[in-house]
């Protein structure tokens, strides 16, 4: 018997608790569908074995087949329950409250309504358990940027009123995911590593479980991926599009923008050609944001900026495990409701590490440490802020992970 591989020990490490965890069917799980999990990790790990005489290619190729099923069959019959057992139960059962807004929010502006200038008492979302004591200041608040709205009516429309009857916001959320999976497949050439990174991005259990509950980080990180995928093919018109796109859906992609920028001029060393090259982001940008803070700007800048730093009537409060946990630990923060500057303390330690970061980056300007240095500068970043959550270390994971199997840019180990 020859080793086994480690791709093979990581999907039957992290499959396994993943199907014994979480529903798998909208009712009793039947064993039948146990069975053919069971049955293909058993095939998966066959193929390590040397009494079967394959050839190496084909048999890549059948771990390759093996794994797809597997997480069609785990993950996608996950997603499915948890969408069919919500719209059996309630609006509100088994989703993160971003979910629930979102769809609110597309009812809103497809009959006119700005979703970042109204309150969401009208929708379930009044209903979805915040606390007990105070109120959800999502209520009053639309935190998200334009796009994720946009890049789903299509779902929307086509779900509600073609499909099934109804919406549920995952649905454009899966999409992506297996989106995420097919281009990272396309990005890592060498077999053995391409399955290890799928495996690691599909079944990360820091990620998995916030995945199926509706958070959107997936959601902007699919756009932010194919930005850096083509990036690294130097397609910089489509790349600077996709970019453009990601930060149009969720503020966590902005602070890789000093870190894009330095890439393009390090590449170019012409700062006239390095905003030129900026103008396909900027376009894309201007057009999907500039609509919503033309319509209403105090409302928009109210709900995705001063929402998050605690200067709007309705902030979000202090919560996680960074500084404003810690501070709030020692009493310097008598009330999670009000306002702190974390810009001062973001401001003394995040700009001499953004120029350590930039300086390393010159050193080797390559894609695989421009992924590096923005997971290095959204962690200090994100703890320093007025909120740092379980999803957010979850999001640094998946950055980490994807900056790992990188190809290196010298091999330009892409298939044409």
């Amino acid at each position: 018997m020859k080793n086994l591989r480690i791709d093979s020990i990581l999907l039957f490490a992290l499959l396994v608790p993943f199907i014994m965890t979480y529903r798998i069917s909208p009712g009793e799980t039947p064993y039948w569908l146990f069975g053919l999990i069971f049955l293909g990790l058993l095939l998966y790990l066959l193929m390590d074995i040397s009494i079967i005489n394959l050839v190496e290619e084909t048999r890549n190729k059948l771990k390759y087949t093996f794994l797809w099923l597997l997480i069609l069959a785990s993950i996608g019959s996950a997603f499915y329950s948890s969408i069919v057992v919500r719209h059996q139960t309630s609006p509100i059962y088994g989703v993160h409250d971003i979910v629930i807004q979102q769809e609110g929010a597309i009812r809103f502006l497809l009959h006119g309504i700005n979703p970042y200038a109204t309150t969401y008492f009208d929708t379930p979302l009044k209903d979805w358990h915040y606390s007990d004591i105070e109120t959800n200041p999502a209520l009053y608040h639309f935190v998200m940027q334009p796009f994720y709205l946009l890049f789903s009516i299509p779902f929307y429309l086509i779900s509600a009123h073609v499909l099934f009857g109804f919406f549920d916001g995952r649905i454009p959320l899966l999409f992506l995911f297996l989106a995420l999976l097919i281009m990272a497949s396309k990005l890592v050439k060498e077999p053995e590593k391409k399955l290890q990174f799928i495996i690691l991005l599909a079944f990360n259990p820091a990620t998995l479980g916030y995945l199926l509950e509706g958070r959107d980080d997936i959601f902007m990180f699919t756009f932010l991926f194919g930005s850096l995928f083509l990036l690294f093919k130097n397609k910089n018109l489509l790349a600077g599009i996709l970019m453009a796109l990601s930060f149009a859906v969720k503020q966590s992609a902005w602070p890789i923008f000093p870190f894009y920028f330095a890439y393009l001029y390090f590449k170019n060393k012409n700062i006239k050609k390095t905003f030129l090259k900026l103008v396909p982001f900027a376009v894309t940008f201007g057009i999907t944001v500039l609509p919503f803070v033309f319509w209403d700007t105090k409302a928009y800048f109210d709900s995705t900026i001063f929402y998050l730093s605690g200067n709007a009537e309705h902030s979000y409060p202090i919560s996680g495990y960074g500084l404003g946990a810690l501070l709030r630990e020692f009493n310097f923060i008598k009330n999670l409701n009000s306002y702190y500057p974390f810009w001062i303390w973001q401001a003394i330690i995040g700009m001499p590490l953004l120029i350590f970061c930039i300086k390393w980056q010159k050193k080797e300007n390559t894609v695989k440490r421009l992924i590096i240095v923005y997971a290095l500068f959204l962690l200090v970043f994100w703890y320093l802020s007025r909120y740092f959550n379980n999803s957010h270390l979850g999001f640094i994971s998946m950055v980490l992970i994807t900056a790992y199997f990188w190809p290196d840019e010298k091999l330009k180990a892409i298939s044409k």
